[in-house]
């Protein structure tokens, strides 16, 4: 299934369940009628076509903690079904749980938002290509080696980027990370086989534990067998700091 999600201000969470007889299912909390995202579902060949997206959603919305109602929208796809995945977000608050689904790639695109994203278990298939693009955002991304996924893009302009590689790497990752102003920080498993290429610039601070230094901003990890996980960061501004665990 192809599904493709552009909503405007609303609080989202997507997630997997074992569904035999649905595709999916969708649960929403909007103020207006008119604001309520249209759907769209087709049949062509074998492959399923879904769109959700919404033209009269507004451009922002109270924060937690501001106080204030938000729309929100719950949506459910069955683990059963491949997904090619595509959203986007103008002002959200997005949680987003793929664990043991079978993605086989996934774009998101964020404009004012706080995005969550979670492998809580392991993809069921490989996936080709995984990219997150945000504005002015905080994002987590959870469990990624759990995604298996052959190259990751992300991309951070003003605000924080977390990424956690937790779950179990099976085959080579190619992960680029580039961010504006802001944080970076980045945690793996001290059981993977790990390259870091980090920047050199006197705008970036840089703080590595647990790797050691081949010099030129390059780290390495004490395992050397078993797939390899490479990382390459570019920041523009801020501080960026890696860990084993």
């Amino acid at each position: 299934m192809k599904a493709v999600i552009s909503l405007g201000a609303v609080e989202m969470k997507l997630k997997g369940v074992d569904n035999s007889e649905r595709a999916f299912k969708i649960f929403y909390d909007y103020s207006s009628s008119e604001k309520v995202p249209r759907l769209e579902y087709e049949v062509e060949g074998d492959e399923g076509h879904f769109r959700l997206s919404n033209d009269k959603g507004g451009d922002h919305f109270p924060f937690p903690g501001f106080g204030g109602n938000k729309d929100s929208l719950r949506l459910e796809l069955a683990n059963s079904v491949p997904l090619s995945l595509n959203m986007k977000f103008g002002v959200c608050d997005a949680s987003i749980d793929l664990g043991g689904m079978e993605i086989s790639d996934a774009n998101f695109s964020t404009g004012v938002c706080s995005f969550k994203l979670d492998f809580s278990s392991p993809n069921r298939i490989s996936c080709d290509n995984l990219s997150i693009k945000s504005g002015v955002s905080s994002v987590i991304v959870d469990n990624l080696s759990n995604a298996r996924a052959r190259e990751v893009e992300v991309k951070g302009g003003v605000g924080s980027v977390k990424i956690d590689f937790g779950g179990k790497l099976k085959a080579d990752c190619s992960v680029r990370v580039k961010t504006g102003l802001g944080s970076l920080d980045v945690s793996i498993p001290s059981s993977i086989n790990t390259v870091i290429m980090t920047p050199e610039s006197f705008l970036t601070s840089v703080d590595v534990s647990g790797f050691y230094s081949q010099g030129g901003g390059v780290y390495r990890s004490s395992v050397k067998s078993g797939p390899e996980l490479k990382i390459y960061i570019d920041s523009a501004m801020g501080g960026v700091s890696i860990r084993s665990y």
